[in-house]
């Protein structure tokens, strides 16, 4: 992969996690007439709380990729602050690779979670059904989308890029 399309995938990442920040609008859009109704005439929104959820699940799950791409994902450095920067990253390597193959495997299960969860058309019980398997299908996209980030880090610390690995002092190594 060359660096432009390394930085496309980014950028489309950091575009999506713009499009998942648009839910909290929508939330917002959904909760406050839900709230008014039911304070002042003791009527709530019916479907509300479950398009609400929908849309949290959504809005986390799409933000993922987005916040990797950013490096807005909290690092503890306790054990890696100590360590010289070829170790470092060594250690960025190790670490981004362990994560490639766990979210990727967790990817791989939500996607047969969410296929399955589309061709039953799974919904749920209440006093509004609500379908289920859109959450499902915003679950395996974002932690495909946050697979294929890893991927694209793990490519770029291979290539000598280590865009995310620092010092002590905050300076890229």
């Amino acid at each position: 992969m060359t660096g432009s399309s390394l930085r496309w995938i980014d950028r489309a990442h950091i575009a999506l996690g713009s499009v998942s920040g648009l839910c909290i609008l929508a939330i917002m859009a959904i909760v406050t007439p839900d709230v008014i109704a039911r304070k002042t005439v003791s009527y709530t929104i019916p479907g509300a709380a479950e398009l609400n959820t929908l849309l949290l699940v959504t809005l986390i799950y799409l933000g993922l990729a987005a916040a990797e791409a950013k490096r807005a994902h909290f690092v503890v450095t306790l054990l890696t602050d100590s360590l010289t920067p070829r170790y470092r990253r060594i250690a960025a390597i190790l670490s981004t690779l362990v994560s490639l193959g766990y979210v990727g495997f967790l990817a791989w299960l939500t996607t047969l979670a969410a296929s399955k969860s589309f061709l039953s058309g799974e919904t749920t019980f209440g006093v509004v059904s609500f379908p289920v398997w859109p959450s499902r299908i915003a679950v395996a996209v974002g932690l495909s989308l946050l697979t294929l980030q890893l991927f694209v880090e793990l490519i770029r610390l291979l290539g000598g890029h280590p865009a995310h690995v620092q010092d002590r002092e905050g300076t890229v190594q």
